[in-house]
């Protein structure tokens, strides 16, 4: 006797999946003697989409999952980010990330400092970077990257001439 189960789709939703990956720290928050950013990939699957790059991201800032996070796995991102991104926006091989206001931040402890900006970024940076089509990326809090700049105490990158906020717009 064969039984055949049919589960029917919902308007609207796909049964297509696509796998991106994410990229953590891994064993502890980073010291004085780890300044390396050096990250990981973890593998998620998620909802077919034409915008795997905000996916991306979206995955990451949730933060490792707790089986990621038994495995050692951390990050500066959590719960409490998985909601901050505005958008992202590739244009020249370039992506602008555009971030909700600094609110979001201010748990994310030693991210602003030397080491703990190491990781933060190479989180972020990895994890666009898997793209084909992005090879730079900048940020941006509100479409102002100045302040996302500022807020990490550094000058905004070189190729972000003048903290131009034309592309986060």
């Amino acid at each position: 006797l064969l039984l055949l189960l049919i589960v029917p789709v919902a308007a609207g939703q796909s049964t297509q999946t696509t796998s991106v990956k994410v990229y953590f720290s891994n064993n502890k928050p980073p010291n004085d003697e780890d300044c390396t950013g050096k990250v990981f990939p973890l593998t998620r699957t998620i909802p077919k989409t034409t915008a795997v790059a905000r996916a991306a991201l979206e995955q990451l800032l949730g933060g490792p999952t707790e089986s990621e996070k038994a495995q050692g796995y951390w990050s500066w991102f959590t719960e409490e980010t998985k909601s901050v991104l505005l958008g992202v926006k590739v244009k020249n091989k370039t992506a602008y990330v555009n971030f909700k206001d600094l609110t979001a931040f201010q748990n994310l402890g030693n991210a602003t400092t030397s080491c703990g900006s190491q990781h933060f970024f190479a989180q972020l940076d990895k994890t666009l970077l898997q793209f084909r089509g992005i090879k730079h990326v900048f940020y941006a809090i509100e479409g102002d990257p100045k302040a996302f700049y500022e807020w990490l105490q550094m000058e905004c990158p070189k190729g972000l001439k003048n903290c131009d906020k034309t592309n986060f717009k």
